[in-house]
């Protein structure tokens, strides 16, 4: 760690600490409203009636059932606690609020650190890399607006690399989603998983076509789907093999999936066995799936160049690999 990350490393702790007192209270609150919900509903019950029940000779599982609720009831009002639990609600959704400010705010450091230090890690580790990080307005929503995902269900990690290579604007990010689940989708949770790459190659096509590897656990092919789609038998014999094919447009699935086109593909699984291609408005998005990181640990990593040249491999070896591919 440089001087120059210093200020970062402390924000960053800062905001650990604030996260951790306010998990902290957030507790307390949860335990409080509970032990007032038990109040509120031992205020119904008539101590008289709970003491004489205790000393009145019944049986022992009985009384001493009636023990130990007199035992937790402190005599407080059902208004009493009514009030209580008022209060310890707004603190409560107040906590909550403050927690998810704070991890809006690390997720905004962490962003800020990576696009001030990137370039320089990656003018010192690759030399035909140029980072242009205000191309961050070229994100597509590709599996939201196929209809695969929905946006609230789906989210990105930080660990983002954009820029130019090969005279192509490339792009990798690592992604978590969550399945869909409406009457058209399948009954299973889709969970898509792993790296996903945007090359965007100087083609002209506008239909949609996905090639679903048979074996991958990013499982995209669903009713929905099938119905704005067709699932088509490539020419190519070890291509149908390996991946199932659906295209709004068969004539551009012609033309695109030549055989030199379903020879790079293939070329591409003994390195990444499992992954999925779509192409889609001029660009190339392939999702490899990969456990490369582990995002409940990531805000604990340090600010780094280790740190910021491990991402810059993780990423950008795999965008390099199919880029090449396709441009080979």
């Amino acid at each position: 760690m440089t001087r120059r990350m210093v200020l970062y490393e402390v924000g960053k702790a800062l905001l650990l600490l604030a996260e951790i007192a306010c998990a902290a209270f957030i507790g307390y609150t949860v335990v409080m409203l509970l032990w007032f919900g038990v109040q509120y509903a031992l205020s119904a019950i008539d101590p008289e009636l709970m003491t004489s029940i205790a000393d009145g000779g019944l049986p022992d599982r009985v009384a001493f059932a009636a023990k130990y609720i007199r035992f937790f009831n402190r005599g407080i009002t059902a208004k009493e606690a009514t009030d209580q639990l008022i209060r310890f609600g707004v603190m409560l959704a107040a906590g909550v609020g403050v927690l998810t400010g704070l991890r809006l705010c690390l997720r905004r450091l962490e962003r800020e650190f990576k696009q001030r230090y990137m370039p320089e890690v990656l003018e010192q580790t690759f030399s035909d890399f140029t980072y242009e990080a205000k191309r961050r307005s070229a994100v597509e929503e590709v599996l939201c607006d196929v209809g695969l995902l929905s946006t609230v269900e789906r989210y990105y990690t930080a660990n983002r690399l954009e820029g130019l290579y090969r005279d192509c604007w490339v792009a990798a990010q690592e992604i978590i989603c969550g399945g869909v689940y409406a009457d058209d989708y399948t009954s299973h949770k889709i969970k898509v998983r792993g790296q996903w790459l945007t090359i965007r190659l100087n083609m002209d096509f506008e239909s949609v076509i996905i090639l679903e590897s048979r074996e991958t656990k990013n499982r995209f092919s669903h009713r929905g789907l099938a119905k704005q789609m067709v699932e088509l038998q490539p020419d190519h014999t070890g291509l149908a093999q390996q991946f199932r094919c659906f295209a709004d447009s068969p004539d551009d699935f012609r033309s695109l999936l030549t055989v030199e086109m379903a020879e790079k593909i293939l070329s591409m699984t003994d390195r990444y066995p499992d992954f999925c291609v779509i192409f889609r408005r001029g660009c190339i998005h392939i999702l490899i799936r990969r456990r490369s990181f582990n995002r409940r640990w990531e805000p604990l990593c340090p600010f780094c160049f280790p740190q910021l040249k491990r991402e810059a491999h993780r990423l950008y070896g795999p965008l390099m690999d199919f880029t090449d591919m396709l441009l080979e």
